[in-house]
């Protein structure tokens, strides 16, 4: 194999190894947002229906303007009730963590 081969072959590899650390960060990125999604949500949803479970962290007025947001997961903790489970502690369960 010819020197110009060789070069050639390493250029290509390191292309290859700068786009797998392309897609690796893309990957990172990703997930960090989803991660940062599903906080944002629990503090929404902390600020929003918080008053149910005795946690007053935003006034009412603000809590029932906010509140058509929320129709998603008021569907859920309807769908639970029927069901018959505790919906209160469905709720905290979208918090995370230990309670």
């Amino acid at each position: 194999m010819s020197l110009f081969g060789k070069l050639l072959r390493v250029v290509r590899e390191f292309f290859a190894f700068l786009k797998g650390m392309g897609e690796a960060l893309i990957e990172q990125s990703v997930e960090a947002l989803e991660l940062e999604y599903i906080e944002l949500e629990h503090a929404f949803l902390s600020m929003v229906l918080g008053s149910l479970v005795g946690l007053p962290l935003a006034p009412l007025g603000i809590a029932a303007e906010l509140a058509p947001y929320l129709e998603k997961e008021v569907h859920i903790l309807f769908d639970r009730t029927w069901r018959g489970s505790d919906t209160i502690a469905d709720f905290f369960s979208r918090f995370g963590g230990e309670w």
